[in-house]
This record gives structure tokens, sequence and C-alpha cells, in this order.
């Protein structure tokens, strides 16, 4: 059965359906069961003993991108994350991953990543880079550990974001260190997948590869890597989105900014935003570029509305996850800016896969590219 702190909620929900014009995904499927408040009042029948967890009830609760859009607009404060992630949980126990899952699943237990790769090759996407130095950023010895994730480890649209910011700390001076093929998967799919009891692995071995370097700080360019490291991992280490670390970075006058005469629009990554509360680092970034004009969307900060590449939405419903994706885009269009910067790479994939599927108009960035090129034009 569901654990007392979330069956807790169930009566704290008042069915008042504001959660409804927030949630991605009941705005598009448009039945009340893909709703949050839907999902709230199956579970509640679920822990009376009125329901069974068919395929069709864990497909339900597999549709949902865990953006916490929800929570922000419910006037009652429900746990509504608890209660999702819970749920996914339960189901597992009770009927085991959903099957479009299972093999990242399986992936990460076999090969500690999600693409089902050698995890020796986790540091290739410096196979592209000039002038790497003879330590190819894998020191045995480190202040910071930067822990670059899967996602910009071994997806090409996005491999750049991890070049981008080794140069950065590089021209900063930072002696920090990658850890290449001791890297292993934070741990966050199996969160979304609903299958937590098998973090521990991970997050020990992580946690053992850090400290063993010496370094008292991790920085992360992956969100989602950053969330599940401050929820879930049990360290003193010293915890820092790139975005965090590049700010402070600017402030100390570690690392100067050139001009990049444009216009862009921000895009909250939902893990950064709203479920990490950080919103100011990213935007002080772009205010302290000389030239650059921000342009927000009619959604933002705690409002943002997911890329739809969140909750493992993307592998049990890849078609729902696109049209998520193209809302958005057409969001970010009504701004007016040709270009949207981003601070997270399952957020540049979603949104540039999209942009190319459907041949738009539109630069897709991630704030690391921005910041190395107002670098380069600060040394001019």
């Amino acid at each position: 059965m569901l654990p007392d702190n979330i069956a807790d909620e169930f009566d704290q929900c008042i069915k008042c359906g504001l959660c409804l014009a927030t949630c991605p995904v009941g705005k598009e499927l448009f039945l009340e069961k893909y709703t949050p408040r839907g999902k709230i009042q199956l579970a509640k029948r679920y822990s009376a003993g009125d329901l069974e967890i068919s395929e069709h009830f864990r497909d339900i609760f597999a549709k949902c991108l865990l953006c916490g859009a929800c929570s922000v607009t419910c006037p009652s404060g429900v746990e509504l994350k608890e209660v999702l992630v819970g749920m996914r949980e339960e189901i597992v126990r009770k009927r085991g991953l959903h099957p479009n899952v299972e093999p990242v699943v399986k992936s990460l237990l076999e090969n500690h990543n999600i693409s089902d790769e050698d995890n020796s090759e986790r540091g290739d996407w410096r196979d592209d880079m000039a002038d790497l130095p003879d330590h190819m950023y894998e020191k045995d010895r480190a202040d910071i550990v930067y822990f670059v994730g899967c996602v910009a480890s071994f997806f090409p649209m996005v491999q750049g974001i991890p070049q981008n910011l080794v140069r950065i700390l590089e021209s900063a001076g930072v002696n920090f260190s990658i850890l290449g093929g001791e890297e292993w998967c934070c741990g966050f799919p199996l969160v979304g997948a609903g299958d937590t009891k098998k973090l521990s692995k991970m997050m020990e071995h992580n946690l053992d590869k850090v400290k063993g370097s010496g370094a008292k700080a991790v920085v992360f360019s992956c969100p989602s890597c950053y969330r599940t490291w401050k929820e879930y991992y049990d360290t003193d280490l010293e915890l820092f989105h790139d975005t965090q670390f590049i700010k402070r970075m600017i402030e100390d006058g570690t690392i100067r900014l050139g001009e990049v005469n444009t216009a862009v629009t921000y895009h909250d990554p939902c893990d950064l935003g709203r479920n990490g509360g950080e919103f100011d680092a990213p935007r002080d970034i772009l205010k302290s570029i000389p030239g650059l004009t921000l342009v927000e969307m009619e959604n933002n900060r705690e409002k943002s509305v997911c890329c739809g590449g969140g909750g493992n939405l993307e592998m049990a419903d890849a078609g729902l996850s696109g049209t998520v994706a193209r809302k958005k885009i057409e969001e970010i269009q009504r701004t007016g800016a040709k270009t949207v910067v981003t601070s997270c790479q399952q957020c540049v994939r979603t949104i540039k896969g999209s942009v190319r599927r459907q041949k738009v108009d539109l630069n897709v960035v991630d704030i690391t590219e921005l910041v190395l090129k107002a670098m380069e034009n600060g040394h001019g």
C-alpha cells in the first residue's frame, strides 16, 4: 500500500480544477483521468481498495511529465510530486515497469547509462575538440568535479554543452576534473520510472569517485542530475548547476563577457526552475552580456511550460511528448525572438529535435554556448 504521507494528500485536494489549466498533458488529452486532479482521485480509490493496477492504470500514470506545474497552481498545497512519484513506485511494486521504460532501466543497471552504450564511451564528446590537454580533463586530484550526465555524454546533438563548459572552466583557471567512464548515471531515470530502490548502488559509486578525487564541489550542466544529487544523495559536497557557478565567476571577475548583439528568450527547465528553485542565475548571466536583449515568454519562471522531455514521457508516449514540444515552440515564437536559450541538455535536445522536424526558423542554444561566445568576444 501507499505510505501514509502520500495517502494523507488525498483529502487535501479540494477538486477545484486549477491544475487542469496548467498541466500540459491534461490540456492535450482532455480526459479527467490524465489530469493531476484525476490522478489524485484514482490514487485515492486504489488506496481504498476500489481499483486494481491494470496496464491501463499504469499507462495513465506514465502520461505525466513530472514537471511540477500542477503544484504551482494548487491552492491547497497538495504535494502532487509525492503522489505521482509514489504511485509510480507502487505500480512498479505491483505490476512491474512500464514496458517502454524497461530497456532504459536495464541499460542503467548493466551499462550505467541510458543509451545502452559501453560506459567507457562517456567521454567521447571530447573527440571533436582541438588542443585537448594531456589529461583530457580526467585528473587524479581536483577541487571540483564536472558531472556531465548521460544525455550530453551520448547524444551528439547536445555534446557541445560539455565542450563549452570545459572551455569556460579551463579559461577561468578552475581546477576541475571529469570522471569519464567512471561516471555513472545519477539515477534520475529510475525516479521517473518508479524504481527508486535501485538508486543506492549508483549513488554510492558516484559519491565514492567524486570524494576519491579530493573534490569539495560538483558542477552539473544537467538540471535533473543536479536535482537528483540534491534530493537523494546524502552528501556534504557543494552542489552547483553550471548557471550558478558561471554567475559566481562573472561576479568575482574570473571571466569577462564581450558583446553579443541579439535578442533571445529564455526557457526555464522544470528541474532547474520550478523543481530546483533556480530562476535568477541564468537570467543574471544573460543580463551580464553586453548587447543582449532578453524577451520573456508569457509563461516564465515558475509558470514555465515543460518542453515535453520530462518524466520519461518521451519513452512512454513519444507522440504526446512531441505534441507538448510543438506547443512550447509556438509560445517561444510568439516572443518574436529568433533564439531560445535554455540551461538543460534534455530541453535543448527536445526543442531542437522538434524544430528540425517542423522546419521552424528558430535557433536553440544552451546558455554555455552563449557564455563562451561572449567570453571569446570579450577577449577580442
